[in-house]
């Protein structure tokens, strides 16, 4: 099930990429890759309480992610009541059958997926810039104040390499290698100092590794803050 949701995502970005950029031949191609993989998730019956879980947090994250098209959102809220109707029963109790109800000592440990730090409703609303990078340097997640810093929506970002934003020399000089350790598990936290307007300002880069509920890497957390140099306040 991970699988498939993750594959889904993916293709996903790939194609508001593609949308991006006007590329109708590979929009026409990934449009018809992703509605077999949305049919094989949905079809998928699921074995436990996490998988079906699963399947319903993916439709409504589709329906959030497509909310500006009436149709769409239309579409995925009938597949929506179709689970809600294949899991629950008339009385609203949950059909169980082949269900492991012991479930919750077997389910792995959190991932930060989990824990609520990809929660983009709780993101959205936080004045630190916040995004989620991909093994290959894509924006697969930003929040509304770093897309605003970067001059852009969050939609516009999915699916674009970050060199388009940091430029080449710093992503090769220092930013992938960071990236780099992070994917690799390790929890990242640096700090360097840009001017601004004719003042220096301290950014601090935090990258924390980010899993799915399965443990497979999804790509790292960037949490980024700026402060004033408060050496330099003191010394003036």
């Amino acid at each position: 099930m991970n699988a498939l949701i993750e594959l889904f995502w993916f293709k996903y970005s790939q194609l508001q990429y593609a949308v991006k950029a006007a590329d109708e031949h590979l929009i026409g191609i990934l449009d018809r890759e992703l509605d077999p993989i949305l049919k094989a998730v949905y079809d998928q019956r699921a074995t436990s309480v996490e998988d079906a879980r699963l399947q319903f947090h993916f439709l409504i994250d589709i329906m959030r992610a497509e909310s500006g098209d009436m149709s769409s959102v239309l579409r995925h809220s009938k597949l929506l009541q179709s689970l809600i109707d294949r899991y629950f029963a008339a009385t609203g109790v949950a059909d169980l059958a082949g269900f492991d109800l012991d479930h919750r000592a077997r389910l792995p440990s959190k991932g930060l997926a989990d824990e609520g730090l990809l929660n983009e409703a709780i993101l959205d609303c936080l004045t630190d810039r916040i995004a989620v990078i991909t093994p290959d340097y894509r924006y697969l997640y930003t929040n509304p104040a770093n897309a605003t810093h970067l001059e852009s929506r969050p939609m516009d970002l999915i699916g674009r390499h970050i060199v388009e934003f940091i430029g080449l020399q710093r992503f090769e000089q220092r930013v992938k290698s960071y990236l780099d350790r992070c994917f690799g598990g390790e929890v990242v936290d640096y700090t360097f100092a840009k001017n601004v307007d004719a003042r220096t300002v301290v950014v601090r880069c935090r990258m924390t590794p980010c899993l799915s509920s399965n443990g497979k890497l999804i790509g790292a957390i960037l949490v980024i803050q700026e402060h004033a140099d408060r050496r330099r306040a003191i010394a003036a």
